[in-house]
């Protein structure tokens, strides 16, 4: 391929992905498109991303990696329990509304949208961090719900679903819920939606991206792959699942100064989670690994 072409993909695909998405959303949305709208933009991205990792790959072995069958069903219980994270959180706020200043919102909705937009995935942001700092800095429960999400020995979009369902659920919820309890109207709650949606797509996906400046706003996949490192004082970083804000504010924020290599991606040493989905949902609470564990 060209080299004017390669590096072209490498810089102007993650701009055109993520806007292109929150334009999408934003334009589209409506009560009628709601319930269809969100997949419908997730999975157009991610068949961008699919055309992407084989045209302009980070790692050319990752591409096939993994079995098809196991990440179709994380891809199918990761969007459920994420959509019932959603609902939750919707369901609090209504609940919440009658007793929290139901008429003194404070959210600015006078705002312009973009400027909305950017404050919605940064407060977004927060209670999650919070979450997904605490998952690795703890060795139990929440740890082991989390540890399936770093398994996996290598990173494509579909890594993106590689989570227990708690996961999924907890963080939609304490993503959506403040913005909701703050006052944010239904389309900066949609937007924002998706671009978290698509910024987890895009920041697994196996794409030689090279964002730049961005990458001091956004926690891409030049980021996000160390985040998956099996040296645990890389991985133990880059928190956001959106934005480096909090990583920048609590210290967090890790970089190699290099790309990291093939081998250097999965669990650390010592931790280990069950080789089949289904044990993997029992994991968390089971003191006994069952047989056929794999490891770092």
């Amino acid at each position: 391929m060209c080299l004017c072409v390669d590096k072209w993909i490498q810089r102007v695909s993650f701009p055109l992905l993520f806007g292109g998405a929150g334009f999408a959303a934003w334009s589209l949305w409506s009560p009628a498109t709601a319930a269809w709208l969100m997949p419908v933009i997730v999975a157009a991205v991610g068949a961008a991303v699919f055309a992407l990792e084989r045209a302009q790959p980070f790692e050319s072995r990752w591409n096939g990696s993994g079995d098809a069958k196991e990440d179709l069903g994380y891809v199918a219980s990761t969007a459920l329990f994420a959509h019932i994270g959603e609902v939750l959180a919707w369901s609090c706020a209504l609940a919440c509304a009658a007793y929290v200043a139901p008429d003194v919102p404070f959210w600015p909705r006078n705002w312009p949208m973009p400027v909305q937009i950017a404050l919605a995935l940064a407060i977004g942001d927060f209670l999650p961090y919070l979450y997904h700092r605490a998952s690795h800095e703890s060795s139990g429960v929440l740890w082991r719900i989390h540890a399936i999400h770093h398994a996996p020995a290598h990173l494509n979009a579909l890594n993106f679903a590689h989570f227990h369902p708690l996961n999924a659920l907890l963080t939609a919820g304490l993503t959506l819920l403040p913005l909701a309890l703050l006052g944010a109207g239904a389309d900066v709650l949609f937007v924002a939606g998706v671009l978290h949606n698509v910024h987890g797509v895009l920041s697994h996906a196996n794409v030689d991206f090279r964002l730049g400046p961005l990458n001091l706003v956004f926690s891409m996949a030049e980021l996000h792959r160390w985040h998956h490192a099996r040296d645990p004082r890389l991985a133990n970083g880059n928190y956001g699942a959106t934005v480096t804000l909090w990583d920048w504010l609590f210290g967090t924020r890790r970089t190699a100064g290099r790309a990291p290599a093939a081998g250097e991606i999965g669990l650390w040493q010592g931790s280990v989670v069950p080789a089949r989905l289904r044990d993997r949902i029992l994991f968390p609470w089971r003191d006994r690994l069952p047989a056929g564990c794999c490891g770092g």
